[in-house]
């Protein structure tokens, strides 16, 4: 954990950061469902691109808790390179043909990695507002 104020903590707006954090965590959950859609039942392609979704926005306004910089980084790093695994696998599968198996492990494995970085940030980030007078 990095260090941070006493101040700094009892000034951050957890419960926003943790209720913001929680919902576009589900939102991304929905992104996944829908890649898995496009593979396999050719629905349409959700947006591919971090900037565009929820997940990706709520990264790029609002700041880490304090002390869980490296976390929150953690977390925006792997979000990108779903987002690159999920274009590789779709554009895989363009034409009808079936997705490359490495494409598909990589993503998958991804995004377990990705969940549980999301999980233990959103854990910390509680244990922190717990802490805060």
């Amino acid at each position: 954990m990095n260090a941070s104020s006493p101040d700094e903590k009892a000034s951050y707006d957890y419960e926003s950061f943790i209720d913001g954090f929680e919902e576009v965590t589900y939102w991304h959950f929905d992104w996944y469902s829908r890649i898995m859609g496009a593979l396999l039942y050719n629905t349409p392609r959700p947006t591919l691109s971090e900037h565009e979704c929820r997940f990706g926005r709520f990264l790029e306004t609002h700041g880490a808790p304090p002390g869980r910089e490296e976390e929150f980084e953690n977390v925006h790093q792997l979000h990108i390179k779903m987002h690159v695994a999920a274009d590789t696998l779709i554009t895989s599968a363009e034409g009808g043909q079936q997705a490359e198996r490495e494409a598909f492990d990589e993503f998958v494995e991804l995004q377990s990695l990705f969940l549980a970085t999301c999980f233990n940030l959103m854990r910390d980030a509680f244990t922190d507002s717990l802490r805060c007078p």
